[in-house]
């Protein structure tokens, strides 16, 4: 659903009124001077003084009004640091009186910058799920090695209860996170404090779940998600939630994925002193954490399976273990369908860099779909699409398709809340067609779960 920025539209118009005034005195100058000579005198000259601070002190309190509006009816977005800036600008202008009004011309590019953002690149919202029954959603802590966190989605038995708003992000890490992966792997980034201000407006993000109440039934097939690298156990709610309001209970681990494991210069992808000698040990790392993640999957399927989820969650029985993932998930759930059978497994875009060379060649023991993207946009040896060629030619029994128009950043939410801005950074291609492509996943994996054939316009969007 395209989301409506009313807010943004009025604060635009009201900063563009107040800069027309402004700089009158530069648009109109024979105008401003037939009205200086009118305010002559001591008493007019205070009287316009007094008027300026009104002025300023309206535009203050406007501007903290729409503030708190904004982010209680619509949310924020990452245009919205355009209009705090012309704000600023506008302001500085206003208190250093310069003569040209260089400052307030800032100020009218930016909003203009901005007023061109809310036309051209539209926000969304998290969809509504079209399944039939209610979601609820449950953060608990499992009885691990490691303590996991853990969301969990799940069907509801009654569905008159009120929906209440969570926090989309669980921590403050993830802009931290995103700041050192992009260290990690790219030539130049930003300073740090410009990724904890943008990434800071993803605190704002909610997404909305009935409150707590007890399971649809006793007995409820189980998907256990694990997410990519440097995401988070909330980062693909609306996938979660379809899935959930279909009649799945979806366990979505928290993942603790160091992304310096050593030396910052000697993670660096780009390091041209000694490139194979980092890759080599850049992959034995993530081989590393590529088993760590496998096992806290393993040790919920048998937590699952030998009841004891009860303690921390409700008491049910799982008809089916179904494992999901993406990129780094996409491997983890793969690496344990190797070791364990469940009833199905599907993997969004695999990354299998973290395999080893036994196990690319590993098969794995559970019915398998792999949905993989239609071009190579990053050239790196770590993300090598021989790899998966090499792993599905020891793997014929896996389903494999790739998607016309899908990027690695699928199914991610933010393609749903930040797709113009993931198209500015080169994450997506286009935000032309996200909620087509995230449909089609959620069919497919849907299908793919209950045994399902796909439609022939879906096979139509296959490579």
């Amino acid at each position: 659903m395209r989301k409506v920025f009313i807010l943004e539209f009025i604060l635009a118009a009201h900063v563009v009124f107040c800069i027309l005034i402004e700089m009158q005195s530069v648009i109109f100058p024979i105008q401003q001077k037939l009205v200086d000579l009118d305010n002559v005198g001591p008493v007019k000259k205070n009287s316009h003084a007094n008027h300026n601070s009104y002025f300023d002190l309206f535009g203050f309190f406007g501007l903290c009004i729409w503030l708190i509006l904004k982010y209680f009816f619509e949310g924020f977005r990452f245009n919205s640091i355009l209009i705090m800036a012309a704000y600023t600008f506008f302001f500085f202008d206003r208190a250093l009186q310069f003569a040209d009004k260089i400052l307030c011309q800032v100020a009218a590019v930016l909003t203009i910058l901005y007023i061109w953002t809310l036309i051209s690149y539209p926000v969304y919202e998290f969809p509504k799920t079209t399944g039939k029954y209610r979601t609820c959603y449950k953060q608990i802590k499992l009885n691990d090695s490691l303590s996991t966190d853990t969301s969990v989605y799940y069907p509801c038995a009654d569905n008159k209860q009120e929906d209440i708003k969570y926090k989309w992000l669980p921590n403050n890490k993830f802009a931290k996170q995103l700041y050192e992966i992009s260290v990690l792997q790219t030539k130049w980034v930003p300073s740090e404090w410009v990724f904890d201000i943008g990434l800071g407006l993803l605190n704002f993000i909610n997404f909305t779940a009935s409150v707590e109440q007890p399971l649809l039934n006793t007995e409820l097939d189980v998907i256990i998600f694990s997410h990519g690298f440097s995401q988070h156990r909330n980062a693909y709610t609306a996938l979660c939630q379809q899935l959930a309001s279909e009649g799945y209970v979806v366990f979505s681990l928290q993942h603790y994925d160091l992304v310096y494991p050593w030396d910052t210069k000697g993670t660096k992808m780009y390091n041209t002193g000694n490139y194979p000698e980092t890759i080599e040990k850049y992959q034995k790392v993530r081989a590393a954490h590529l088993e760590w993640r496998t096992e806290q999957v393993q040790q919920l399927i048998n937590t699952l399976n030998s009841n004891q989820i009860k303690d921390v969650f409700f008491d049910f029985k799982p008809l089916s273990i179904n494992l999901i993932g993406h990129s780094f998930g996409g491997a983890t759930v793969l690496r344990v369908a190797q070791e364990v059978d469940v009833n199905t497994v599907i993997a969004y875009d695999p990354w299998l860099f973290p395999f080893t060379q036994e196990q690319m060649h590993k098969q794995v023991k559970s019915k398998t779909l792999i949905l993989s993207k239609d071009k190579i946009r990053v050239k790196q040896e770590c993300f090598d699409p021989k790899l998966l060629k090499d792993f599905l030619d020891f793997n014929t029994s896996i389903e494999h398709h790739k998607i016309k128009g899908l990027d690695h950043a699928y199914p991610v939410d933010l393609t749903y809340l930040i797709a113009a801005e993931m198209v500015l950074i080169g994450e997506l291609r286009t935000d032309d067609n996200v909620f087509k492509i995230n449909s089609l996943i959620n069919s497919l994996t849907t299908k793919f779960l209950q045994q399902k054939i796909f439609s022939i316009e879906e096979n139509k969007l296959f490579c």
